[in-house]
């Protein structure tokens, strides 16, 4: 069963839209989705109700082990039924933003509805690093079911980091989800040559925007890029992404805060991921800063093909297994002397290669697997 709830007015945060109407409509291929008609906005979320007052809905916020589950109508309070816990790990976390879980009611008269996940259903896709936890041989999901990953980056205060987008663009890459970057605090000074590096990634058919909260620039283009779709925003701390959703949709009222002296580095505001409806229709989930990032499940037998830069150069290697380090007669090392692929491209490839050979060899060889 599908159900609308059209409402005359924002979208709430939390999908507790006030004032709103039910009524069942078809079935859609999304798990949800936002519509327009007029001045009227609706979410659409699909929802299997079954003969026992169970139902499929949509995690919205995880943590703690405990989860916000949306059903359209009402946000249930969950918790993990205890078997879904039993086993190996092999996941950091077992339940993530965006994932569709089967809940079981255990008190839907209380305020919020109180219910227990009996089952996380199969995910369409998921964004993923290595976590921290077991020496970085669990997989940290940050989200599933999603259409793009965002990478926020601020043109200054806090400076770049270095290879950062290359390895969130790698992440989307792997696991088949649009890679966008959006270049905050663009009303600031920027660096020549780091402006060369932005552009670098729009000549290889990124989405590459610039916005600034405090001119304005950007904002409108930002919501339309959101608009219909599903997405995750990535950076550092510090970068904006919470400004930015703010700007995008000010009832959300998310916090900010200040660059540290002794780090540059921004404080942590957001605390877990959590989705949010738009008003523009689509949903947003809105992460805590990030100071690393090793994508998870990627071969580094592999990782050339993630890099799209690389692909004209591969075909002059000379051996098919190359990775393009130091094998002899490389198409993609030929490329960097000549000027075609980028230096500091390259060595965003040699560093993320470095990692990940390193995590490979001590999980050993059957321990990092997907």
């Amino acid at each position: 069963m599908c159900y609308e709830f059209w409402t005359y007015g924002k979208l709430s945060q939390s999908l507790g839209i006030n004032k709103a109407h039910l009524r069942a409509v078809s079935p859609g291929s999304a798990p949800f989705r936002a519509v327009r008609e007029g001045r009227q906005e609706a979410v659409v979320i699909d929802v299997e109700q079954g003969s026992n007052g169970e139902f499929t809905g949509v995690v919205i916020r995880a943590g703690g082990g405990l989860c916000r589950v949306g059903d359209g109508e009402r946000v249930w309070s969950c918790r993990l039924r205890g078997r879904l816990k039993q086993g190996r790990r092999t996941a950091r976390t077992l339940v993530v933003v965006g994932d569709r879980v089967r809940v079981c009611p255990d008190d839907p008269a209380a305020d919020p509805p109180v219910g227990v996940v009996e089952e996380v259903l199969p995910r369409r896709n998921r964004v993923s690093r290595l976590g921290a936890r077991r020496g970085g041989h669990v997989e940290q999901v940050l989200m599933a079911n999603l259409d793009q990953v965002v990478a926020v980056q601020s043109v200054r205060d806090p400076v770049p980091q270095r290879g950062l987008v290359d390895r969130l663009l790698v992440a989307a890459e792997r696991f088949g989800v649009a890679g966008v970057l959006v270049l905050n605090k663009c009303d600031l000074p920027e660096d020549p040559a780091q402006a060369a590096r932005w552009a670098h990634y729009g000549g290889l058919g990124y989405t590459v925007l610039r916005t600034s909260v405090e001119s304005g620039e950007g904002i409108a283009e930002l919501g339309e890029l959101l608009r219909d779709r599903i997405s995750l925003l990535l950076g550092v701390s510090g970068v904006g992404k919470s400004s930015l959703l703010n700007a995008l949709q000010p009832g959300l009222n998310l916090r900010v805060g200040d660059i540290t002296e002794k780090t540059g580095l921004g404080r942590h505001t957001t605390t877990a991921s959590e989705l949010f409806p738009l008003a523009g229709g689509g949903y947003i989930a809105d992460s805590p800063g990030i100071r690393g990032f090793d994508p998870w499940d990627v071969d580094p037998r592999d990782l050339g093909t993630y890099f799209p830069d690389f692909a004209d150069d591969v075909a002059a290697c000379r051996f098919r297994s190359c990775m393009h380090r130091d094998e002899p007669d490389c198409g993609v090392k030929a490329g960097v002397a000549e000027g075609r692929v980028p230096a500091w491209r390259y060595r965003a490839y040699l560093d993320l290669l470095r990692d990940l050979e390193e995590r490979q060899e001590r999980a050993g060889p059957q321990r990092n697997k997907p």
